[in-house]
């Protein structure tokens, strides 16, 4: 059923309100005020999840901040992230080590803790809200921020085979609506963005997603993986509903029909 939604939307052109209602910012409680925050300095969630913090405050506002300057400690408050501009620092043990995390090249983004601080998570884009969405995991010791490679392809690559294997949706498979099936494409490589830490600070909770534009076949489409924080080994897959149930909304990307 959730397909076979999704898909009636998009032929009927309505893909780009689709892209919008899933792509706007998570609202988060702030106090009352007659002022807006300045994004220079304020710290504010990430859009995809509650449990990270933006970097550069960026998501459907304009591609750069100038002027940007903040910081926030990590759970055992022993480390510090540091914002200068477009660019991410890390200052620990009384040493400043520099991340090959910026706005530049990292758009829109937003960091997760783990909850011993030995380890984050970044979900960011290559190209903005309409861009290609990653996740990538970062290890720390003496000598500074390491990157854990490839802790997310397990789950893309399993996604992106479960999609090859669907069938065409019931709606789109006669005359009138082939020729617009037949013209969409899978886009992989699929969106990966981080949802939260499980488990302690051993696994991840994580989305693939369809690309959410018409011309993609199933846009809309994610499923929710727990995985192996050092590995990325794939330790269950969930259905976006079940996801949602099981973890709650504030960690995962919306579902829209």
């Amino acid at each position: 059923m959730r397909l076979g939604r999704a898909l009636s939307l998009c032929a009927l052109g309505m893909c780009v309100l689709l892209l919008k209602a899933q792509t706007e910012p998570l609202k988060t409680a702030t106090a009352k005020t007659s002022q807006k925050p300045d994004l220079r300095y304020a710290i504010l969630k990430g859009a995809w999840s509650a449990a990270t913090i933006s970097l550069f405050n960026t998501w459907s506002a304009f591609d750069d901040n100038p002027g940007r300057r903040a910081s926030f400690y990590s759970p055992d408050h022993k480390k510090l992230i540091e914002v200068v501009g477009s660019e991410a620092f890390l200052r620990m043990g009384g040493k400043s080590f520099k991340t090959d995390i910026n706005n530049e090249t990292n758009h829109d983004a937003e960091l997760g803790w783990a909850p011993d601080s030995t380890r984050f998570f970044v979900t960011w884009s290559d190209g903005g809200e309409q861009g290609g969405w990653h996740m990538q995991v970062y290890g720390l010791d003496a000598s500074g921020v390491h990157e854990i490679p490839g802790i997310a392809e397990p789950a893309r690559k399993d996604f992106e085979l479960f999609v090859r294997k669907l069938p065409i949706d019931p709606t789109m498979d006669n005359p009138n609506m082939r020729s617009l099936w037949d013209s969409q494409d899978y886009c992989e490589p699929y969106n990966v963005v981080g949802g939260r830490w499980l488990n302690g600070s051993r696994q991840l909770l994580l989305s693939v997603l369809v690309p959410n534009t018409s011309a993609c076949r199933y846009t809309t489409l994610f499923d929710v993986y727990r995985v192996d924080a050092v590995t990325g080994k794939i330790l269950q897959r969930y259905a976006a509903a079940e996801g949602h149930k099981l973890f709650g909304d504030e960690y995962l990307p919306r579902i829209v029909f």
